[in-house]
């Protein structure tokens, strides 16, 4: 009787450990294409914050360069993102967080070229409202 209680616990064991294994083969195709996307929109909210950190500094041809940057990168993670779970609300906060970015970088020209304090104040702004907007897209993907 215990040779058969041995054996039958050795089939449970060994079912155990081939089910999962079995399993874990097939998910890494949609898992990688979420981290990919989940990837991209970790790095247009770095450039964001980086546009950000360079206006809190006055830096504004250094913000421009990273504003730019950002809409690249929102494009890119808007294709990346577009078999996501919830892709409608990740495209509507990147469309949001790419027209916030090119408004930064309109303002921070002005800054730059015209000396204008309000301008990259208001570039600012508008990086504040693209962080927002990120944060909505970090939580979807």
């Amino acid at each position: 009787m215990r040779k058969t209680t041995g054996l039958l616990s050795l089939l449970v064991l060994g079912a155990a450990v081939a089910g999962p294994v079995a399993s874990a083969h097939a998910a890494p195709a949609t898992a990688s294409a979420a981290s990919a996307c989940h990837r991209l929109v970790v790095k247009v909210n770095s450039s964001n914050n980086k546009a950000l950190s360079a206006d809190n500094s006055h830096s504004y041809k250094k913000a421009i360069g990273h504003n730019k940057a950002t809409q690249k990168y929102a494009d890119q993670a808007k294709a990346a993102c577009r078999r996501a779970r919830h892709a409608a609300e990740i495209r509507r906060s990147l469309d949001g967080a790419q027209d916030g970015a090119q408004a930064a970088e309109r303002y921070n020209k002005r800054a730059y070229i015209e000396h204008d304090g309000r301008a990259g104040r208001r570039a600012a702004d508008a990086e504040r409202d693209v962080k927002a907007r990120l944060r909505i897209a970090l939580h979807y993907s």
